[in-house]
């Protein structure tokens, strides 16, 4: 596979067009690549990512993550690190933004991050890259979904998994407020998929200097039909989990969703036993669809790939119980030359738990992609 490593069994592999975007600065000649080689030792020819051995297997690591948020839910509580913004949308909708401000915060660079389904600004892997982040003295703001993170829906529009105008939003607000700051992108899971959408959808116009998009399912559609599929798998779980989680959203805010003109059958809403049936009973009703596959198409990230025209880095790992690795479109990789795509072998979905004594890994990519887009593409 042209533009691809793999050498060891906990080998970081990278995936990219034979000849990848050049950069700006300050070696004009050198590329993407190039500067990833050289300046991204997590990433770079011989970079390893070794699973712990006290968080073995994928469902180890996705699940020792996600126990993770409680830690730091409970830690936010005694030290809160963010300040809570309520940033107005254009249609009467609200999102919460949760704010960590660096010293001269307006000539430094900012970090937006999208979380998954279920993702607050206390996600284990979010609080991992936002320590990062106050090192390098870069803002950090994490982007709630509407009616998610705490926060009441004020519309009877709620969220979905494709869709990037509250995003567009919320980036276009801060660019106008702090127009001195880099804007950079990281998201993780859900947030992936709308985050490499909307990079995809803005183009060439894009006001982000780079991405960084972990754990993309790629094909909505797909990744939901895996899940729902997967009656005696331990990837039930995760299904139950998101499963309950929406259906608690929409408990939440039922008389907001339910006061649009549209006919909602609640009982059968509340009643669903797959994300696909909650999708066709209430997401796509709400948006307009025809079906729930017609959503989930339409919402996936993979069709806009080909249009992403600024540095974007996809961390996926093969192990990932969720968005699994026969979706990942390798052809998009070899073909645009603003993308790499990372693989490690282990980590399962957006565990990444390595070391003797299980430690984060998922930080130090990150941030070592960012300060060296920064340099050569800011």
């Amino acid at each position: 596979m042209g533009g691809s490593r793999s050498k060891g069994r906990y080998n970081v592999r990278l995936v990219h067009a034979k000849r990848t975007q050049p950069t700006k600065s300050p070696s004009p000649t050198a590329t993407l690549a190039d500067v990833i080689q050289e300046e991204c030792p997590s990433l770079a020819e011989g970079a390893t990512f070794r699973p712990s051995p006290l968080v073995p297997g994928p469902h180890a690591q996705t699940i020792y993550a996600f126990l993770g948020y409680y830690a730091y839910y409970a830690h936010s509580q005694i030290f809160p690190k963010f300040t809570r913004e309520l940033f107005a949308l254009s249609d009467g909708g609200t999102v919460a933004l949760d704010w960590a401000l660096c010293d001269n915060y307006s000539e430094r660079p900012i970090v937006t991050v999208l979380s998954g389904v279920t993702g607050t600004s206390c996600d284990f892997y979010v609080r991992k890259c936002y320590e990062k982040f106050v090192e390098l003295q870069y803002s950090v703001v994490v982007i709630h979904s509407r009616g998610c993170g705490g926060s009441a829906l004020t519309t009877p529009l709620p969220f979905h998994c494709g869709f990037t105008q509250d995003y567009r939003e919320v980036v276009r607000g801060i660019h106008q407020r702090m127009p001195s700051c880099r804007l950079l992108g990281l998201s993780f899971s859900l947030g992936a998929n709308v985050m490499a959408k909307y990079i995809g959808e803005e183009g060439a116009n894009c006001p982000l200097t780079a991405g960084v998009v972990v754990g993309n399912p790629y094909d909505m559609f797909k990744v939901i039909e895996h899940l729902d599929s997967r009656f005696f798998s331990p990837n039930k779980i995760y299904d139950t989990a998101i499963l309950n989680f929406l259906k608690g959203a929409f408990k939440e805010n039922q008389r907001a969703i339910t006061s649009a003109p549209v006919k909602f059958d609640v009982r059968r809403i509340s009643r669903s036993s797959t994300i696909m049936e909650f999708t066709e009973e209430m997401t796509r009703k709400a948006f307009g669809y025809a079906s729930a596959k017609d959503l989930l198409d339409d919402s996936s990230s993979s069709p806009h790939m080909d249009s992403i025209s600024i540095p974007v880095l996809f961390l996926n790992s093969l192990d990932d119980p969720i968005c699994i690795e026969r979706l990942i479109p390798y052809e998009k990789f070899l073909s645009n030359p603003h993308l790499v795509l990372g693989l490690t072998e282990h980590g399962g979905h957006i565990g990444y738990m390595g070391g003797s004594w299980p430690s984060s890994w998922i930080e130090h990519p990150v941030s070592q992609f960012f300060q060296c887009m920064l340099k050569h593409y800011g």
